[in-house]
């Protein structure tokens, strides 16, 4: 059982018992506010909460060695009446449910075309990370916080760009992410602030930075034939900052966390995101919550963060090898080549990367394979993803065209256009066997709408992304609904060649009654095609409103 609040769940608990002995009027299945597209769960005041710190160290071995959360098939518990995930504290809806135009995609999170360092102030170390950095402050703007990043001397331009690129995409897959840019940096026009500190483990304490200090990190930064550094600008968020979340159960000291982060669909989801990316990095160490002020409220808003080692990036150097395919540790290949005495290799050594610039990094497509990809260790939600998840994640996916993915890329500013077109042609092929893999896996059927003349109308999300053929047509089964009893009393079936089809006679005409509509493919179709998904409608003054939409996989997918 994932932890919950205290309070919350004695109320479940006492709920539960009155349902039990209540009629089944009690329980209508759709109340006249649903569909719900915002989940309110900054209700209630955060401001209590303490950090949540955990290490690198920490958060690989309580995911490799332990079971963390639970692991079950069960429906996303963060899902509206329609199957689909609501605005909140931890996501919201932008590409998946409306038109995004390239420029908006590129431009994500970011409030201006561009950012100049000047005037700005060196205030101090980056804290934390393995990549080279330091943080600067802008005078200007209220003293506006920003931590500067560089990329390794053996790949100019591959983390920044990897950073660029990764903050378009989660932005417009609906997660909150920090506003980035691309600037440069003149080491002779750096002003180091008076009060500028840096941790020195030397003495266990933070102590005044100096000039010699920055030499040193910059020393570990790619430096341009101009003498500059190219920089990664990120802007901090606002509000404080109190850690981290965690992909399993929830944080026990937000009220408003209630459900269990393994079955959140948008965490679910992120697994095919990561997939697509190859954002072997995807943990909860790369996270940030931040506790924020909105009047009176205060409440916690949960950031993806750290973007550095996607595609062919590992921040500080090339991708491994082994990124994407297996997990850092995995007992069974190792065991496979202790017992061979070196004869068995794991398939991924034996893959072909191309000779490609240094700033793309380790990245490829022809071999990868999206089912088998992993992160670089187990993640509670990933493993409870389900075929109904990944379905609603490479739906968004399916939502990129050629055209907004190589502008993406473009925001990276490679030198290179070999690096740009490299990197282009990968993420079209990735998207591609993503969509294979996942688009097809349950019964396809989107955006089912009901007109005021009885039209049923539906797309094939499948057929649409030209993943598959359409079927040879499609079985629709009408019946009325009791929304307080739930009876289901059938009015007539219809089959169609098309994807619209007219709604039988007998349909209910007084406003508040709901009828239910379940469309399968048929005609040698996949086994989960097959299987309908069902489609709720209430009658309004003005026509057919869909309240409810249920779509089952047959298994999960892992």
């Amino acid at each position: 059982m994932f932890l919950t609040k205290p309070g919350f769940l004695c109320s479940v608990i006492v709920l539960a018992g009155a349902l039990s002995v209540a009629p089944r009027s009690a329980t209508p299945k759709f109340f006249p506010d649903d569909p719900i597209w915002s989940d309110d769960d900054t209700a209630l005041d955060a401001s209590t909460v303490g950090p949540i710190e955990d290490t690198n160290g920490y958060d690989f071995v309580i995911n490799t060695f332990s079971r963390t959360g639970e692991r079950r098939d069960v429906h996303a518990l963060n899902v509206n009446t329609i199957d689909e995930v609501p605005d909140s504290s931890w996501f919201t809806n932008r590409i998946g449910r409306r038109d995004m135009s390239v420029a908006d995609i590129v431009r994500g999170p970011d409030s201006r075309a561009t950012l100049s360092l000047d005037g700005f102030i060196v205030s101090g170390d980056k804290g934390s990370g393995v990549q080279a950095g330091f943080r600067m402050i802008d005078p200007s703007d209220g003293n506006q916080m920003y931590q500067i990043e560089l990329d390794p001397p053996s790949n100019p331009e591959m983390a920044t760009g990897a950073e660029m690129i990764g903050t378009a995409f989660y932005y417009a897959f609906g997660y909150t992410t920090v506003e980035v840019y691309l600037a440069e940096v003149d080491p002779a026009r750096l002003v180091i602030a008076p009060t500028a500190r840096l941790y020195d483990p030397l003495i266990g304490d933070k102590r005044p930075l100096t000039r010699l200090d920055l030499d040193r990190v910059l020393r570990r930064g790619a430096r341009m034939a101009n003498g500059r550094y190219r920089v990664l600008v990120s802007k901090f968020a606002p509000g404080r900052p109190v850690g981290n979340f965690r992909y399993y159960r929830t944080r026990p000291d937000d009220p408003n966390d209630i459900v269990a982060h393994e079955h959140r669909r948008e965490l679910r989801g992120a697994r095919v995101f990561g997939a697509w990316l190859n954002h072997d990095d995807s943990r909860g160490v790369n996270s940030l919550d931040m506790l924020v002020n909105e009047g009176a409220r205060r409440y916690i808003k949960h950031y993806m963060f750290d973007f550095g080692s996607i595609m062919g990036s590992g921040t500080t150097f090339a991708q491994r090898h082994r990124a994407g395919n297996e997990y850092i540790f995995e007992s069974r290949p190792g065991w496979l080549t202790l017992a061979t005495l070196g004869i068995y290799t794991r398939p991924w050594m034996h893959f072909d990367y191309p000779d490609v610039p240094a700033a793309v990094g380790r990245f490829e497509g022809v071999a990868f394979d999206p089912v088998a990809w992993r992160p670089e260790y187990p993640n509670s939600a990933f493993d409870n993803m389900r075929a109904d998840d990944a379905f609603w994640a490479a739906r968004i996916v399916s939502r990129f065209s050629n055209d907004a993915i190589r502008a993406v890329v473009s925001k990276a500013r490679y030198s290179d256009p070999q690096a740009s077109e490299y990197i282009t042609s990968t993420l079209i092929m990735r998207r591609d066997k993503v969509l294979q893999a996942w688009l097809a896996g349950v019964n396809p059927v989107v955006d089912v709408a009901l007109g005021p003349t009885g039209q049923l109308t539906f797309r094939n999300a499948a057929v649409d992304a030209a993943i598959a053929k359409a079927p040879a047509g499609y079985q629709v089964s009408w019946a009325t609904f009791d929304n307080v009893t739930r009876d289901v009393r059938p009015i007539g079936d219809a089959t169609s060649a098309l994807t619209q089809v007219g709604a039988p006679a007998g349909l209910p005409g007084a406003a508040g009654s709901h009828v239910r509509v379940a469309i399968a493919a048929t005609g040698g179709v996949p086994p989960s095609w097959a299987r309908p998904v069902h489609a709720y409608f209430r009658k309004t003054d003005t026509g057919w409103t869909l309240v409810g939409f249920e779509r089952i996989p047959d298994t999960p997918s892992r």
